[in-house]
């Protein structure tokens, strides 16, 4: 049985006259007045706004920092380098953040924001003082000071209200882990211009498990990852770059997993550098995980050379 919502005369005209004045407004507003955040998201030719999204103590006298960012800009995607127009102070941090800043359209709040997408570790006394990140990209320059001490960005990983965690993220099954938005980095992928090279990891929800009542077996949840370029000098293709949870159940026909498993993807690289891939995973599909509000995905990351 389909639905169909119908709007009242005087509401849908009052929304149509809403929707009409607004951007009459905002065209008769001077050039400088049409940059604040009501103003309609224009095409190109705006900012890239570093965001600090919270700090995390670590309980040994260190705080991790923890950033992400909101391209501004409903259809150009920026890329900015490394160097005076994108650096961390003090220079002892810089280098981990991304130089690809791709445009979201996401539904919600934070819906132009990628976010968690890098985090630093420093000591206390550091992280009270600050760590900024400066990006300037289309003649705009924004600083994201992060710090320590505001309980209003103070976050934790306890987890979600249900028990859901952060998932693991290994390269070699007797590596380091990766359980946060700091995250851990393999060993350095050689590539050559135009080959498809292999990226692949192991990963594991760590999250309350639940019994299938089909088969009453105690599972995890299906996770869902995405591999992103983080820094490099052109975006690769990859063979399957993003897959949601609920793809993988639907793609696996398990509607739960259990233990390691391996997500991987062909990368081919059409210009030679150095290169940053981002693998992030997520256990969305739990009732209490969500990007929103920032549980619950761990980064790891692939450092790439491309030769001719």
């Amino acid at each position: 049985m389909s639905r169909t919502l119908t709007l009242l005369p005087t509401v849908a005209a009052t929304l149509v006259a809403s929707v009409f004045y607004a951007g009459v407004a905002s065209a008769q507003l001077p050039e400088h007045l049409r940059n604040f955040p009501l103003a309609s998201r224009r095409a190109s030719g705006d900012a890239i706004a570093p965001m600090f999204n919270g700090w995390v103590d670590n309980g040994d006298g260190t705080v991790r920092l923890i950033y992400g960012f909101a391209n501004k800009n409903s259809e150009q995607v920026l890329d900015v380098p490394l160097g005076p127009n994108n650096y961390i102070e003090p220079a002892e941090y810089d280098g981990v953040q991304p130089t690809h800043f791709p445009s979201y359209t996401r539904r919600g709040f934070v819906g132009i924001q990628e976010r968690g997408i890098f985090a630093i570790t420093v000591p206390a006394d550091v992280a009270a003082k600050g760590v900024t990140w400066h990006l300037s990209a289309n003649g705009y320059t924004y600083s994201a000071p992060g710090k320590s001490g505001s309980v209003a960005y103070q976050m934790s990983d306890i987890g979600g209200a249900l028990g859901s965690t952060n998932p693991a993220i290994r390269f070699k099954q007797s590596g380091p882990e990766s359980v946060t938005r700091e995250g851990i980095y393999a060993d350095r992928v050689m590539a050559k211009v135009g080959k498809p090279v292999t990226l692949s990891a192991q990963i594991e929800d760590r999250g309350p498990t639940r019994a299938k009542y089909y088969e009453n077996k105690v599972m995890q949840y299906q996770l869902g990852s995405a591999w992103i370029l983080h820094q490099g000098p052109a975006v690769p293709e990859f063979s399957q770059a993003e897959i949601t949870g609920k793809e993988r159940v639907e793609e696996t026909g398990e509607q739960g997993s259990s233990g390691w498993s391996e997500v991987s993807t062909e990368a081919t690289f059409s210009t030679p550098g150095d290169y940053v891939i981002r693998l992030r995973v997520d256990n969305f599909e739990s009732d209490d995980s969500q990007f929103d509000n920032q549980c619950c995905w761990s980064n790891a990351y692939v450092p790439v050379t491309v030769t001719e």
